[in-house]
């Protein structure tokens, strides 16, 4: 079978959902899931129990069977955030890697939402018609929930709250046997778990629409039309469904919404974390649709993989999630954009010098964004606050790896020189180490071309000759500071690259 059609797995806190994709076409061949309440182990328990193992491995031998019978011989196997909570989570990984031959990668929160604004982006008819006005993405999994907002067509930012409806409930259900007013009790916990999401949403923007998704979506799933993927219901129409779910018994609700007891128990957490959303936000349009985490899988694959464009550069989007990082941080504005311009015009005329490509370069025009947001807490020494600012931080698209990248790099591009091989981050493979090194050298020699802070340079020439490079500058004003700047910094890139650097400056004036 052509490498077009390929399978994917996805292990969520509920279910494992899987998929047969034509990636060129985005079509999907066959879909389904197998029920596997994983969530109930990490949750109350912290870790996977033996006899839940036993039913992944008997729902990946069935959907391994499935994959053959069609003939796939491609399989992307992924585990949602929430598996990382459990504490043998990677022994768990070994073994059914051990019994089953299949390897699963643990996505980040950010890689989450990466993968569901592509799937909205590209999958969801309305979204370039709704998106010109304030919309609000919400995706509803177990244990967590993740607010992403668009504008204008484009990606504002995304948050991610511990708000997921299973969590919710185990959180509440001691209060639940002790408290007469249990509603309210869990309103106002959702309400306290909201407000630092709204304290960070872009001033000026009325969020009219809402869309909401995710595999733990409860009764809003049952109101989408058989053979539809979205329905669209009012503002009107949903204060009806919390009237009726907050007045009904349980037994009421799995009679006429055909759920099962652990899904009965999960609609009154999801139904008011979004009444609560809707109410705060005055949205009036609220869609539901069946998109989930698995369907931003096969996007990202299809445009990974070369089989089809997208309309859009997804790039964009992990850009903007910095961008957003640095202005929450108030960094110098100009000072970023030279230095980030600098660092991006080295990294693509020095490409024979350093042999990185189009990730690498992402990773740099990241850091170099967010390479001073640790001025917020102390300008002294600020390299180290930034390096545990974005260890903490989302940044959209990366994964783990990637972000700890983008944080050393930015430990480094200041006067601290690290060792040449950054033997102290054994974390990383030697691969690894060198690209931090060589994206650090070419930062440090980005920001010293502005030490001043004055943007003096105007216009920059880069050289490569025998035996260094030669930056020839356009400049509106004296450059000793950054010529002196880069004699200190720039010795960590003759180091890693084998070449000096040499500084010209001719006044424009």
């Amino acid at each position: 079978m052509a490498n077009n059609i390929q399978g994917f797995a996805m292990i969520g806190a509920q279910s494992i959902v899987f998929s047969i994709t034509n990636l060129r076409t985005l079509k999907t061949i066959e879909r389904g899931k197998y029920p596997v309440a994983i969530g109930d182990d990490f949750y109350a328990e912290h870790e996977i129990l033996p006899e839940t193992v036993d039913t992944i491995v008997q729902a990946f031998d069935a959907i391994n069977q499935i994959f053959k019978d069609y003939g796939v011989t491609t399989v992307n196997v992924y585990a949602s955030t929430s598996w990382a909570e459990a504490d043998n989570a990677e022994f768990v990984r070994d073994q059914l890697y051990t019994r089953t031959g299949w390897l699963i990668r643990t996505t980040s929160l950010s890689e989450e939402a990466f993968f569901r604004t592509q799937a909205i982006m590209v999958k969801f008819p309305q979204f370039a018609s709704i998106t010109q006005k304030g919309t609000v993405l919400i995706d509803i999994s177990s244990g967590s929930v993740e607010l992403t907002t668009f504008c204008q067509g484009t990606f504002g930012f995304s948050r991610n709250l511990s708000l997921g409806p299973l969590r919710v409930y185990e959180i509440m259900s001691d209060v639940q046997r002790s408290v007469t007013n249990y509603v309210e009790v869990m309103r106002d916990y959702i309400d306290s778990r909201l407000l630092d999401f709204m304290r960070l949403l872009p001033q000026g923007v009325e969020y009219t629409n809402m869309i909401l998704m995710g595999s733990s979506l409860s009764i809003f799933q049952n109101l989408i039309p058989e053979g539809k993927r979205q329905v669209e219901t009012d503002r009107p129409g949903f204060d009806m469904l919390y009237d009726e779910v907050t007045k009904a018994s349980d037994q009421y609700l799995a009679d006429t919404y055909d759920l099962t007891s652990n899904q009965t128990s999960l609609v009154l957490p999801t139904v008011l974390l979004v009444y609560r959303l809707i109410e705060t936000l005055n949205s009036q349009s609220i869609w539901i649709s069946d998109l989930k985490a698995i369907d931003g899988l096969e996007v990202h694959a299809a445009h990974a993989g070369g089989f089809k464009k997208l309309g859009f550069d997804p790039d964009e989007e992990i850009v903007i999630s910095a961008n957003n990082l640095a202005k929450r941080y108030q960094v110098d504005d100009k000072h970023m954009e030279a230095t980030r311009t600098f660092a991006l015009q080295l990294f693509d005329r020095l490409k024979k010098l350093h042999g990185m490509g189009k990730r690498e370069r992402l990773l740099l025009e990241v850091a170099a964004t967010v390479s001073d947001i640790g001025s917020y807490i102390e300008t002294h020494k600020h390299y180290a606050h930034s390096n545990y600012i974005i260890m903490a931080s989302e940044i959209m698209g990366l994964n783990e790896l990637e972000v700890t990248m983008v944080a050393t790099i930015t430990r480094f591009h200041s006067s601290v020189t690290p060792q040449s091989d950054l033997k102290n981050f054994p974390m990383m493979s030697t691969e690894n180490r060198l690209v931090v090194a060589k994206l650090s050298a070419i930062l440090r020699v980005a920001d010293s071309l502005d030490a001043s802070r004055q943007q003096k340079i105007q216009q920059l020439r880069v050289s490569v000759k025998p035996n260094k490079v030669l930056l020839s500058a356009k400049v509106n004003d004296d450059i000793e500071l950054e010529r002196w700047t880069l004699a200190r910094k720039g010795k960590f890139f003759s180091e890693v690259f084998g070449v000096g650097l040499e500084l010209k400056g001719r006044n424009t004036l």
